[in-house]
């Protein structure tokens, strides 16, 4: 079984139809994918019931804020972005990549402290995960 280290990963993300390229300034990144439960339950049955319905996925990271990186000036909410995610380095096979919208960003920061920025992505469409 193949280990990784979280200071390995990579994001990458580009406004739709440009090039991939790292998001500078990593600090972690995550990837969610989900899928609906549709009741099927019936007044006989004793115990509920479910059916696999229609999946989704969001994706999010953090990052030291640094908008001359042009990538993290990509991710604007309500831009599409296409997006692949590396849990090692470009050079593995293993990635999760799909299309989205970002639909959220914050930023901070503290006295002694470096300002960060977090972005948050909804996957339209199905996430491509190669294993």
């Amino acid at each position: 079984m193949a280990t990784y280290r979280g200071q390995d990963g990579v994001f990458q993300a580009i406004t739709t139809g440009g090039s991939l390229a790292s998001v500078s300034q990593l600090k972690s990144w995550s990837v969610e994918e989900n899928i609906d439960a549709i009741e099927t339950t019936t007044m006989s049955d004793t115990s509920k019931t479910y059916s696999a319905g229609i999946k989704g996925w969001t994706a999010s990271c953090e990052l030291l804020y640094d908008l001359s990186n042009a990538v993290q000036a990509d991710l604007v909410v309500g831009e599409s972005v296409d997006i692949k995610i590396w849990p090692n380095t470009v050079s593995n096979t293993e990635s999760w990549a799909g299309t989205g919208i970002v639909t959220a960003t914050s930023q901070s920061g503290a006295i002694g402290d470096i300002v960060t920025s977090s972005v948050s992505v909804q996957g339209t469409g199905a996430l491509t995960v190669v294993a």
